[in-house]
C-alpha cells in the first residue's frame, strides 16, 4: 500500500494550522516570496509596540487561508459551477491573496515613496513614484516567479495573468477564466482580494492586534466569513454578498480598522519616524532608490535599508535620529476635538528657521462607494413569506453615514533642543486666538 502524500502545514499563531497546496508551496519557497520574511508589516511601529516585529511573509499566508474560507462560504449553493472550475478558481483566489503583497518595499508603507515609476504602468496623474502593487504585478507577470507559477499552477489551468487580474483591474485576462456557465465571477473574486470586506484587511487587523498587544483590531472573523454569500445581477455577474445576520459584525470590523488607524497606524512616534525617513530620502535620494529590475529588487529589503541608514547616521541628522531611536518631539497636535493654530505655528517656525516636520494624517472609516460596479457588496435579508431581499451594503448599515467625514490629525514636530522654545511660541499663539 502506498503511503499517503505528505501534507504541508504551517502553524500560524493567529489562524492555527494552514495547509498548503503544491502550487502554494512552490510560490512560498521561491525567493520572491521568501523576501517577505525581511519586510516588517508595520514599519517603525516596533519602536512603540515592541511585539510588532511580524512580517509580510506570514500575513500573506494568513490572507491566503482566509481567501479559501471566504471562497467556500461565498460560493455555497452553486450547482452550476463544475467541480474542476471550483477547484481552479479557489486555487486562483488563494494564490492572489498569497501574492498580493509581494512588491512591498522595506518597512512596508514607510518607504513607498522610494519606489520609482515602472515602465508600462498606467497612471492618470502623469509622472509619480511607483507603488508596491506595481512591483507585485511585475513579479507576477515579468520575473522568474512567472515561470514558477506556470510550472506549478499551469497544469490546473491557472495563468499568472489570472492571479494578477484579481489583484489589479488594470490586468485583463484575455481568455475569460472567470466566466462559467453564463456567470462571471471576476467581481466577486476581486472583491475578496481588495474591497471593504477583503481578506487582506481581515488578516492584518487580527495579526497587527495580536502582535502589538492591543485589542482594537479584534472582531469575530469566523462569524463574518461564515455569513458571506453571493448575489447574481441580471447580467449574470456575481457580487460578494453578506447575510444580514452578520451586518453588526461587519460594523465591528469597520470600527476595528478605524480605531487601529487612529491608535496604532497613526501613532505619533511611528508617523514621526516615517517622515524622518522621507526627509532622509529627500536629502540623499541616491542612497536608497529602489531598483526597477525585479531580480535586483529581491535584495531591496529591511536589511538593505537599515545598512544605508547606519552608514549615513554620522552624515544625516535624519538617519542618525532613526538609527539611535531619537525622534523629534511632538509640540502641537490638532484633532477634531482639539484644534491648534498649526498654520500660524508653522509660519513662525519657517520665519525663525527652525527645522520641523508638519504631518497630516487622514483616517476614514471607509472608502466604500456604491457606484463602484467592480466592488459592489450586497446584503441578503430573508423575509418570512416574502423570499430574499437584496440591498447594497451602503444602505444596510448606518456607519457609512455616521462616519462620513474623514478624521484629520495635524501634527508638528521639532528637534528636542527646540521644543521648549517652540512650546512657548505655541502658547503665545494660543493666547492670540
Amino acid at each position: 500500500m502506498n503511503a499517503p502524500a505528505r501534507r504541508i502545514e504551517i502553524r500560524d499563531p493567529v489562524h492555527g494550522p494552514i495547509a498548503l497546496s503544491v502550487a502554494e508551496q512552490a510560490v512560498i519557497d521561491s525567493p520572491y516570496f521568501q523576501r517577505l520574511r525581511n519586510i516588517k508589516q508595520l514599519g517603525f511601529s516596533e519602536f512603540t509596540w515592541p511585539g510588532a516585529t511580524h512580517t509580510r511573509f506570514l500575513h500573506s499566508i494568513g490572507a491566503m487561508h482566509l481567501a479559501g474560507l471566504a471562497f467556500d462560504a461565498a460560493l455555497r449553493d452553486t450547482p452550476w459551477l463544475p467541480a474542476d472550475d471550483r477547484l481552479r478558481l479557489r486555487q486562483t483566489v488563494r494564490l492572489a491573496a498569497l501574492c498580493h503583497d509581494l512588491g512591498h518595499p522595506p518597512l512596508s508603507h514607510s518607504s513607498e515613496m522610494l519606489l520609482p515609476p515602472l515602465p508600462g504602468r498606467s497612471t492618470a496623474t502623469g509622472e509619480r513614484h511607483g507603488s508596491h502593487e506595481d512591483y507585485t504585478l511585475q513579479f507576477l507577470l515579468a520575473s522568474g516567479l512567472t515561470d514558477v507559477l506556470r510550472r506549478a499552477a499551469g497544469p490546473s489551468g491557472i495563468e499568472p495573468a489570472h492571479i494578477a487580474a484579481l489583484i489589479s483591474d488594470e490586468v485583463v485576462a484575455g481568455d475569460r477564466p472567470f466566466a462559467i456557465a453564463g456567470h462571471d465571477l471576476k467581481s466577486l473574486l476581486s472583491t475578496l482580494i481588495s474591497s471593504e470586506l477583503d481578506v487582506d484587511r481581515m488578516d492584518y487587523l487580527l495579526r497587527d492586534s495580536y502582535f502589538t498587544g492591543v485589542s482594537y483590531g479584534q472582531f469575530d472573523v469566523q462569524w463574518l466569513v461564515a455569513h458571506l454569500c453571493h448575489y447574481i445581477d441580471p447580467s449574470g455577474q456575481l457580487h460578494l454578498g453578506l447575510e444580514d445576520r452578520a451586518v453588526f459584525t461587519f460594523d465591528d470590523f469597520l470600527l476595528s480598522r478605524h480605531h487601529m488607524f487612529l491608535m496604532v497606524y497613526f501613532h505619533k512616534k511611528s508617523v514621526c519616524y516615517d517622515h524622518m525617513l522621507r526627509r532622509f530620502y529627500e536629502q540623499f535620494p541616491q542612497y536608497c532608490r529602489a531598483p526597477a529590475d525585479p531580480e535586483a529588487y529581491l535584495q531591496f529589503d529591511d536589511h538593505a535599508l537599515w545598512r544605508v541608514l547606519r552608514g549615513m547616521a554620522g552624515q544625516s541628522l535624519w538617519a542618525g535620529g532613526i538609527v539611535h531611536r531619537q525622534p523629534l518631539d511632538l509640540v502641537a497636535e490638532s484633532t477634531p476635538s482639539g484644534k491648534e493654530p498649526i498654520d500660524d505655528l508653522v509660519a513662525a517656525l519657517q520665519a525663525d528657521g527652525i527645522d520641523h516636520l508638519r504631518v497630516t494624517s487622514h483616517g476614514a472609516l471607509s472608502k466604500y462607494r456604491a457606484a463602484d460596479r467592480q466592488r459592489r457588496i450586497f446584503v441578503c435579508r430573508r423575509v418570512p413569506h416574502a423570499g430574499v431581499q437584496w440591498t447594497q451594503l451602503g444602505h444596510a448599515t448606518q456607519l457609512f453615514e455616521r462616519y462620513a467625514e474623514q478624521t484629520t490629525l495635524e501634527r508638528v514636530y521639532v528637534w528636542p533642543a527646540d521644543a521648549d522654545r517652540v512650546g512657548a511660541r505655541l502658547a503665545a499663539l494660543r493666547g492670540q486666538d
